[in-house]
């Protein structure tokens, strides 16, 4: 699906933030390149992906498709968290292109420590993802940090939100413990169980997911974003504009998965589906930027 125009100037009048990207060393790539039933199941682009290595490629790439900035999503063991925060730290620095999200892991033992020193630094987006980082959602001591996320919104006003990741049964893609999986049900249980903590659900709530589990587990609800990112190859074009509809343009988040996925190809392609559900220009600007930017807390021109 291509809609066949040029996302830089059809939104050159406002901006685009793509909230979904990743800064993957080679062996991350290499890594994914030897499963081929996740690359055919996901469509990724390993030949696309494996030039797409640096924060210097990401900038060059967005800016040629009209991107105004991208917000960069680090994930991290839990002996390894203040050491992959402070690298994106320094990947950010004095770039007025990239945003970052932190990370942090339910067995990481200094977790209120970081979500303080993460506020100081001005950072809103907590970046978790259970089959990369090794830990259960329903798990007690994962309740635990969504507990600790809650209260420190209580003290810092709302400002932290959490992206959590989706890949449908990701056991049997990376041979992961099945309990780390992120299905539907247990992310709609989360949802509901935090009111107070928005949380960011990638790939439209669960990718490679069946629509109708995703659609029934995961109604609208005040707290709830879904991203856009790697979706559509999923999803068929009727259920992804389902969601669409269903969520509104006030909770739909503009996202690649980079360096999966290119900006230009992801932002004709997302034109064609927002005309296809009906939204109008200033709804799509919610989508491509406002919304994000209420997350994260960023002043974007009228």
């Amino acid at each position: 699906m291509c809609c066949g125009r040029s996302a830089s100037s059809e939104y050159k009048s406002t901006m685009i933030i793509d909230a979904h990207a990743h800064i993957f060393a080679p062996q991350v790539i290499a890594n994914v390149s030897g499963r081929p039933a996740l690359i055919e199941r996901l469509h990724l682009d390993i030949a696309g992906a494996q030039q797409r290595t640096t924060p210097a490629a990401l900038q060059e790439e967005g800016r040629r498709a009209g991107v105004d900035a991208c917000l960069l999503l680090p994930v991290a063991t839990a002996d390894k968290v203040r050491e992959i925060n402070i690298a994106f730290r320094e990947i950010a620095a004095g770039k007025d292109f990239f945003l970052r999200a932190g990370t942090l892991h339910p067995r990481f033992p200094a977790n209120e420590e970081e979500l303080s020193r993460l506020n100081g630094e001005g950072v809103r987006a907590i970046k978790l993802c259970s089959f990369s980082q090794g830990f259960s959602v329903p798990a007690v001591e994962t309740q635990q940090l969504f507990q600790l996320i809650e209260a420190a919104n209580r003290f810092h006003n709302g400002h932290f939100f959490v992206i959590l990741d989706t890949l449908y049964r990701a056991h049997q893609y990376f041979g992961t413990a099945p309990e780390f999986d992120t299905m539907p049900a247990m992310l709609g249980d989360v949802v509901r169980s935090f009111p107070e903590v928005d949380f960011l659900l990638a790939h439209m709530g669960g990718l490679a997911a069946p629509p109708e589990e995703i659609a029934k587990c995961l109604p609208p609800a005040e707290n709830l974003y879904l991203d856009t990112s790697g979706a559509a190859y999923t999803l068929s074009e009727e259920d992804f504009v389902g969601l669409l509809k269903m969520h509104g343009p006030g909770h739909i988040i503009f996202g690649t998965d980079w360096p999966w996925f290119g900006h230009r190809q992801e932002l004709e392609l997302l034109d064609t589906l927002l005309d296809l559900a009906g939204f109008q220009p200033e709804e799509k600007q919610q989508v491509l930027c406002r919304n994000a930017a209420g997350l994260l807390g960023i002043r974007v021109p009228e």
